[in-house]
């Protein structure tokens, strides 16, 4: 999820483009075995010097910044050092011919210059959050000791003198600021919101190398963001308008994978978790299950389906294992040559290696179960149906299996909700820009009445 960024999610996204001058908008995709991932540069010309952002709006609305953009005649190097990205193409008639590289992972990508029109698109965004607020905001500063960085991040609690209860958001994969923008939502300040105006405190964090957070998001790891998470959740509770009895988390997707791990290892003081899209089984086996949902939604065949699960299921087997990297890609290569896919395209070659990269493998090694069967304290866990990156019914039925027995904890289904929570069609990643909805007000009423009922 969120350790590899530009990893985890490269076989569930949608693009759009459209290319011309280098100042300017250029929108491009990531072709992974027949998926896309959509990516934006805007690159901005003053006087002789250049600059610009970089964007995966399909995980983030995070705006990394370009350190350098080199251009000799048609020929233009971009790089952004914060998630160790290069790209270096070449212009031919409309568009920049190029080659995209992120640690192990290299792929060829075309990008488009996009136009006018389509870079000023305005989104609707029916749940809005403006001030003035009906409570108190402050910005805070939050020192990891364990890897010596600073976490940014927004607390917001009543404003009536008195002791709340408190809770610490976690963002799901890729790199996110404190509202976990996504095409222009901010489900985290739409929830943080809706919590704080019903008698709770929350607090949201930049993840580390995101907005106002230092370190290195790139090469970090879960146990990484674990720390972050242990630093962001002890500042909270000593806080004098907190009920120290009554402080927990909430986590999006990783987020929620994250909570539930670190409630299975009995973290001090954590009074409950709240799991939204949490992944709650070994995450081989999540991958298996995302691409078979990813697939089934974008229309392929049942046939090509259990084709597909096969020849996952084997590789990730292979990625989980304690083989080395070159005995793994070996393997890799002859179970995709067995598919009859042939080992002698590059681009797939890349694509295993990058499989292959330390993060990833750490990632895949990851079995919830094990923490899930200890945790203690009280759950509420939802899901929504149309949800193609976590499945709700797998992840469900891995809850109530493994939960120990709690008259407090809620496991909760939601009809037609995707993995934002938001209403949805087919729950496809390609449909969360043109929804209005942000997070589904059910949703959220029902998460404030479970923590303030407990």
């Amino acid at each position: 999820m969120k350790g590899i960024y530009l990893l985890l999610l490269l076989l569930m996204q949608a693009c759009t483009s459209s290319a011309q001058t280098f100042d300017g908008v250029w929108k491009g995709s990531l072709d992974i075995q027949g998926q896309q991932l959509p990516l934006v540069f805007e690159l901005i010309k003053t006087g002789d010097k250049w600059e610009g952002f970089m964007q995966s709006p399909a995980q983030s609305n995070a705006k990394f910044p370009i350190s350098t953009v080199s251009i000799k005649g048609d020929s233009i190097a971009i790089r952004v050092n914060a998630i160790g990205l290069a790209y270096n193409g070449v212009r031919k008639s409309n568009i920049i011919d190029g080659h995209f590289k992120q640690g192990a992972f290299e792929a060829e990508m075309k990008l488009h210059k996009a136009e006018d029109k389509e870079s000023n698109k305005v989104l609707v965004r029916t749940q809005e959050v403006l001030p003035p607020y009906d409570y108190d905001t402050i910005d805070v500063k939050i020192k990891n000791s364990y890897d010596n960085i600073e976490l940014a991040g927004t607390l917001t609690y009543p404003s009536k003198k008195g002791k709340y209860p408190a809770v610490l958001l976690l963002t799901g994969s890729g790199p996110q600021n404190r509202d976990e923008e996504l095409f222009g939502h901010k489900p985290f300040k739409v929830l943080a919101d809706y919590l704080t105006r019903h008698g709770i405190v929350v607090l949201r964090v930049d993840d580390r190398g995101v907005g106002q957070s230092t370190g290195d998001f790139s090469n970090s790891t879960i146990e990484n963001f674990s720390k972050d998470a242990i630093s962001a959740f002890d500042y909270l509770k000593k806080l004098p308008q907190v009920d120290k009895a009554k402080v927990g988390i909430i986590g999006h997707s990783e987020g929620g994978l994250i909570a539930e791990l670190l409630a299975g290892q009995h973290l001090p003081d954590l009074a409950f978790i709240v799991s939204l899209a949490g992944p709650s089984f070994s995450i081989d086996q999540l991958m298996v299950e995302q691409l078979y949902a990813v697939g089934k939604a974008s229309g392929m065949t049942e046939q090509d389906l259990i084709k597909a699960r096969t020849i996952n299921t084997r590789n990730f087997a292979i990625v989980k294992s304690d083989l080395n990297t070159q005995d793994a890609y070996q393997q890799l290569l002859q179970n995709m040559s067995m598919a009859n896919i042939g080992n002698s395209n590059k681009q797939m070659e890349r694509e295993l290696l990058t499989m292959l990269a330390p993060a990833y493998r750490y990632f895949m090694r990851i079995e919830p179960e094990r923490y899930i069967a200890q945790i203690k304290v009280p759950v509420f866990a939802a899901f929504g149906t149309l949800d193609v990156q976590v499945p709700s019914t797998q992840n469900l039925k891995s809850l109530y299996n493994l939960l120990p027995k709690n008259s407090k904890t809620v496991l909760k289904e939601y009809k037609g909700l995707n993995h934002l929570f938001q209403k949805a069609t087919t729950g496809q990643v390609s449909e969360y820009m043109d929804i209005q909805e942000t997070m589904n007000p059910q949703v959220m009423t029902d998460v404030a009445e479970w923590i303030n009922g407990l």
